[in-house]
């Protein structure tokens, strides 16, 4: 299980999170959202120890997360070209190394699958090829915890479904994972929760079918006399109420409706 309380950080006098919260249970996957510069890849980084944290707390497995801790937890980082000079075959003794769990079955079955080439440098890969390595050489690693920045990013379409499909089996064997990704329509297919990100503050946390329950879409605010107006989709609102009003929404008007933020009620009228 992977716990944040109140992270924050500041760089150069400039907040770049404000207040982080959020709770992976294990066998959940947790997709973490927001535009660019909202501080995930800062968040994930903050986790890791990578970027030392200026308040806030993080637990793992319920206890504060020590220098030890870091075996539990494998990365596919945002940085997709480090150590770019080593081989696939360099990687894979590194890591089997770290990690105390490795299972080479695994590894060697996906890279058998996937066809791809050990010998060769990492800076040899194509963009697609490190990405899908860097998520094999992270369910193989047995960690507890996953922390995966654009997992699927320049994979073809049915890698990316297998991938995916991957991400989710390894979560149901108990794992905690936390995924960063501009693939909204992508995450409702696997994801549990999800947590919006926004100027370094989360702004919305919940389960995705919880979300789903919880809001509506509407044409105008003159439907609903219960509940809060959320944002803007498009000509539409997304209304938070338990008025049976609307439609249901898809995870990426939720998304969309939090990130172009709250508005006035009066917002249609002339």
């Amino acid at each position: 299980m992977l716990k944040i309380n109140s992270l924050r950080k500041k760089f150069n006098d400039k907040f770049i999170l404000t207040n982080v919260s959020f709770e992976i249970k294990p066998g959940e996957i947790l997709a973490l959202v927001g535009p660019n510069g909202a501080g995930k890849t800062t968040t994930i980084n903050c986790i890791t120890g990578i970027i030392k944290k200026d308040k806030g707390e993080i637990f793992i497995m319920d206890q504060p997360f020590q220098k030890k801790d870091k075996i539990k937890i494998a990365v596919v980082p945002e940085e997709r070209n480090i150590f770019p000079k080593l081989s696939g075959e360099d990687y894979r003794k590194i890591w089997s190394n770290v990690y105390p769990k490795w299972d080479e079955n695994i590894f060697e079955k996906l890279i058998n699958k996937y066809n791809l080439p050990l010998s060769e440098k990492f800076d040899k890969y194509s963009i697609g090829m490190k990405t899908l390595f860097l998520v094999i050489l992270a369910v193989s690693s047995g960690a507890e915890i996953l922390l995966l920045d654009e997992p699927t990013q320049h994979l073809d379409p049915t890698v990316r479904l297998e991938i995916m499909n991957l991400i989710r089996e390894y979560a149901d064997l108990g794992k905690s994972i936390l995924v960063s990704s501009h693939e909204i329509f992508e995450l409702e297919e696997y994801a549990d929760s999800i947590a919006i990100i926004k100027n370094g503050k989360i702004i919305f946390y919940d389960s995705i079918d919880s979300a789903k329950e919880q809001h509506r879409v509407v044409e105008d605010s003159s439907v609903t006399k219960e509940g809060e107006i959320i944002g803007l989709i498009g000509k539409k609102l997304l209304v938070k109420t338990e008025q049976n009003i609307g439609r249901f929404p898809n995870l990426n008007e939720i998304v969309v409706g939090y990130l172009s933020g709250k508005i006035q009620e009066n917002i249609f009228e002339n």
